[in-house]
């Protein structure tokens, strides 16, 4: 048993990197669909990090701390309404959060 097959059991370590910075390694959320690489778990899992992300981009932007390109680039943005249609793309809804 190699390395990564030991820390990764028999995840392909290029899925474990979609998953955990899915913005990083797909230009849209509904690239995330269509890949063909992943098991349903794993879209999932992709875009429920990709939503986790666009909410902490949409408080930091409301509190008053944007990035220094925020806003310049459309794929700068926090593409949460994309990651929405994704997800309901899968059967799945956005994650509910309080206001606090």
């Amino acid at each position: 048993m190699g390395v990564l097959s030991w820390l990764f059991g028999d995840v392909d370590p290029g899925d474990v990197a979609q998953i955990e910075n899915p913005a990083r390694a797909f230009e849209e959320p509904s690239d995330v669909v269509n890949d063909t690489s992943l098991t349903l778990q794993q879209k999932k899992d992709a875009l429920n990090t990709w939503e986790q992300d666009a909410r902490q981009l949409m408080t930091a932007s409301n509190e008053g701390m944007p990035g220094r390109q925020e806003g310049l680039e459309r794929a700068e943005h926090h593409r949460m309404a994309d990651v929405v249609r994704a997800k309901r793309a899968l059967g799945e809804e956005p994650q509910k959060k309080s206001a606090h």
